[in-house]
């Protein structure tokens, strides 16, 4: 009987760390191994966010094609994207010219987004760079690990608006992230519906109610600027969420999926307010 190979314990993630960050790293990785839930991954980057100097944080899974080709992105978690930043990168297929997204697809580790960066020479590479850095995304982290079998690639990013301290940071990031690739796996839906291009003119919040529906909210109480509104009907969330429910749909359609996505209850007036 063949015995598996294990790893040695990574003794070099704690020599550049305090005494503090280490106990800090320690507790992040203790919850890492134990989400279950999107919510519980989300829980995860929010804690590393306030242990450790980094302003944004993101992490999701993308689907491969048959040839390894980006076919969309399945389940985003995002803890502190600009949510106008997110709509743009789709919207103006950011994830075609990103340095750093590219390398992810093309293969598993972790990588200094300034190390990528320079080693861009196209102009349209240069203009997303310029773009990112305007929404306080110069410079980060970013692991990627991929699932050949299921073909799926998870990544997480790590990023500031100014130089984050590489050194210090990257194999921490690297580890962190091997848990978080187990534990997205773990999140996965059982039917993901990719986001095609036929969602490209959704707005920044049907965006964010589509992401909800996907992973399956059911508390519409805390849905953002849930007022009434007299003039136009119910509620303007109740508007986008019926709006996305049709995108969502649509989106099955676009990629060749005869199984109709599973169709949310219309939410009341009182279940919109909570």
């Amino acid at each position: 009987m063949a015995r598996s190979v294990k790893s040695p314990f990574p003794s070099q993630l704690f020599e550049k760390l305090s005494k503090q960050e280490c106990q800090h790293a320690l507790e992040v990785f203790h919850y890492a191994a134990q989400a279950e839930t999107s919510e519980d991954v989300r829980d995860v980057l929010i804690r590393f966010q306030g242990f450790f100097p980094f302003d944004r944080l993101l992490g999701g899974l993308a689907r491969l094609g048959p040839g390894g080709a980006f076919e969309g992105f399945t389940n985003v978690i995002n803890v502190s994207y600009p949510d106008e930043w997110l709509r743009l990168y789709w919207q103006n297929g950011y994830f075609e010219v990103d340095p750093v997204f590219r390398s992810v697809l093309q293969s598993q580790g972790t990588q200094h987004w300034k190390e990528t960066y320079s080693a861009a020479t196209s102009q349209k590479e240069r203009e997303f760079i310029q773009a990112a850095m305007g929404f306080g995304l110069g410079d980060g982290i970013t692991t990627g690990s991929t699932d050949q079998a299921c073909r799926v690639v998870t990544f997480c990013s790590f990023a500031g608006a100014n130089g984050v301290e590489a050194e210090r940071y990257v194999k921490l990031v690297e580890y962190l992230g091997y848990h978080l690739h187990l534990a997205l796996m773990r999140t996965e839906p059982r039917h993901a519906y990719v986001l095609g291009r036929c969602v490209k003119k959704l707005s920044v919040r049907e965006l964010t109610i589509l992401n909800w529906m996907k992973n399956g909210k059911t508390n519409w109480g805390n849905c953002p600027n849930s007022k009434p509104d007299r003039a136009h009907g119910p509620l303007p969330c109740g508007k986008h969420f019926l709006k996305a429910r049709r995108h969502l749909a649509l989106t099955g359609s676009c990629h060749g999926n005869r199984a109709r996505p599973p169709q949310p209850t219309r939410p009341s007036q009182r279940s919109l307010i909570g």
